[in-house]
């Protein structure tokens, strides 16, 4: 049988980018919270350029009330309801999309410089050797990316663990972890080392 090889390697593309390729519709119910331009409105955190892995446990643990069965998380429990009926191909392929997005990192704003130089302090102390120096996340860790999450929900997150709302299921090993480690924060910490996170790391 005669191939065209050319064209046969670019069948094989456009099937492996179409069988990875995420429904439309279910994107887009995830931007209605999870876009850019929504963020700020739905208190959302970014998505794109997150780790694949790490977007794909997280949506495995909604499904699994593992995130978001407290009553206190509220933007969790929507959560769950927007993950339980979702697939197995379907969390596979959402969580390559996204994190196949270029990242989208939140403006710097003006902070305080001793407010900076106590949060720099903490986040190479208690922070940065799971999540990197650059807040870049470690994937061989299972540690997310922080630099691209807005301050305002990386401090509800580290509220969460602190509180047990996060992290206190016997099979969410990170999520123990980070619960641990953040009962070592007071608020000022909290605040500090949120606020130098959101300052891109100086």
């Amino acid at each position: 049988m005669f191939w065209n090889y050319p064209l046969f390697i670019l069948v094989i593309a456009l099937y492996a980018a179409a069988t990875q390729a995420a429904a439309p519709e279910k994107v887009s119910s995830c931007n209605a919270c999870h876009a850019a331009e929504n963020q700020l409105a739905s208190k959302a955190p970014s998505l794109a350029g997150q780790q694949q892995q790490y977007l794909k446990k997280q949506l495995l643990q909604f499904q699994s009330a593992e995130r978001g069965a407290v009553a206190e998380d509220s933007m969790g429990q929507v959560m769950a309801a927007m993950a339980k009926p979702l697939s197995a191909e379907d969390i596979d392929q959402l969580s390559t999309y996204f994190s196949a997005l270029p990242l989208a990192v939140p403006a710097a704003p003006q902070i305080d410089a001793a407010l900076l130089d106590k949060g720099r302090r903490i986040y190479i102390g208690s922070c940065g050797a799971c999540h990197g120096n650059k807040a870049q996340g470690n994937l061989e860790l299972k540690a997310p990316a922080l630099q691209l999450l807005s301050r305002d929900y990386l401090s509800l997150q580290l509220q969460h663990f602190q509180t047990g709302v996060r992290g206190n299921s016997a099979t969410d090993k990170p999520g123990r972890q980070m619960a641990m480690m953040s009962r070592t924060l007071t608020e000022a910490d909290r605040q500090a080392v949120v606020a130098y996170i959101g300052a891109g790391l100086p």
